[in-house]
């Protein structure tokens, strides 16, 4: 029961700025440790609808974009996946030539009841073991009572067809996706590069 209410506290500090720092014993945030012009390391995650989706599927046939969200059905992530589904719905996101994928450490069905009811319909992502997004850097730390703690930090990513970073926007940034829907617009209308 404590450490149910320990984790409740957790996501309200996640969404309430500031956090509650008196219940928070030290904070820890790794900074991307990727940048614009790497190479993505390669993953392989669930959907919400259970298929296992690898980034390197994709390399030589589409640019991808990843909207990294912190938490399904909290405010901001419900706002930044909703102007994403935006973009796709608007054409801004071309998606014969771009795929795009929600992420974060949500469990596939909860991702599942998050996409149903906000209509979203491209796939999300379980990084339930975090191991891609501690590869990307983009993990936060609270330390409770000397308990570990960890959610994905806002990110929105855009990797172009050969596979490499084109752009890496975070934080609170990342809520309006519109500089990765530019992006995406404007790699779409460049020729392929080899």
């Amino acid at each position: 029961m404590k450490r149910a209410l320990v984790i409740g506290l957790l996501l309200v500090a996640a969404i309430a700025a500031p956090p509650l720092a008196h219940h928070v014993q030290k904070a820890q945030i790794a900074r991307m440790s990727l940048k614009v012009g790497d190479p993505a390391p390669d993953f392989a995650l669930l959907t919400n609808e259970w298929k296992t989706v690898k980034l390197s599927d994709y390399r030589g046939k589409k640019n991808v974009f990843l909207a990294v969200y912190v938490l399904a059905f909290s405010e901001g992530c419900t706002k930044q996946m909703r102007a994403v589904q935006a973009g796709i719905d608007s054409g801004r996101i071309p998606t014969a030539d771009t795929e795009v994928f929600g992420v974060s450490l949500d469990s596939p069905a909860a991702n599942a009841a998050f996409a149903e009811q906000n209509s979203l319909h491209f796939p999300l992502l379980s990084d339930m073991n975090h191991k891609m997004l501690k590869i990307y850097g983009i993990l936060k730390t609270y330390s409770v009572e000397n308990e570990d703690y960890q959610w994905a930090l806002r990110a929105n990513i855009v990797i172009d067809k050969q596979g490499i970073i084109r752009l890496i926007d975070e934080g609170d940034n990342a809520v309006d996706p519109n500089t990765a829907l530019t992006l995406c617009t404007t790699m779409h209308k460049q020729p392929a590069s080899d």
